[in-house]
């Protein structure tokens, strides 16, 4: 994640908790900034270590609890994306070339190296809609390599790659 998402993730919390249409009590809402992740998230401080899914367990009074939370979770993994470079625009398929100015990027993969599912990209499509701002597509060519961005929690979370 950039410093630049890094700071909107800091400036929204911050709003919210303050929001009247979002209710604190009763919720846990964090954010989760990782060292490493340009080597895979794969170190003792990076995304994929033990830290969130130990973290959950302890703050859960019970196995049920958990699950319920669980259920309840949005996850997104935010990263920056990259726009259609003119001299490879044959790298991606012809409907999902990101634009720069285009919008927010929701990214998916059909060999699902992206944490992006149905239900978390309606709910970004959503929440962007209330706000005016924009979506934009984005299908990885099944025979191109992808970066691949943390998805370390599992059952954790309902995650979202944008």
């Amino acid at each position: 994640m950039t410093i630049g998402l890094r700071f909107a993730a800091v400036e929204a919390m911050t709003e919210s908790a303050s929001s009247t249409h979002f209710p604190l009590e009763g919720n846990v809402n964090c954010i989760a900034l990782f060292n490493h992740e340009e080597i895979g998230s794969v170190s003792t401080t990076g995304a994929q270590s033990s830290l969130i899914p130990s973290l959950l367990e302890r703050l859960s009074p019970t196995p049920a609890l958990l699950a319920q939370s669980i259920a309840k979770s949005l996850l997104i993994s935010a990263d920056m994306g990259h726009a259609v470079h003119p001299n490879y625009t044959s790298k991606h398929e012809e409907n999902h070339k990101p634009c720069i100015n285009g919008g927010i990027v929701i990214k998916t993969n059909a060999k699902q190296r992206y944490a992006s599912d149905a239900i978390g990209s309606f709910t970004v499509k959503k929440l962007l809609e209330r706000k005016g701002g924009r979506v934009q597509e984005y299908e990885v060519r099944n025979d191109m390599c992808v970066d691949q961005p943390f998805f370390p929690f599992g059952p954790y979370t309902n995650p979202l790659n944008i």
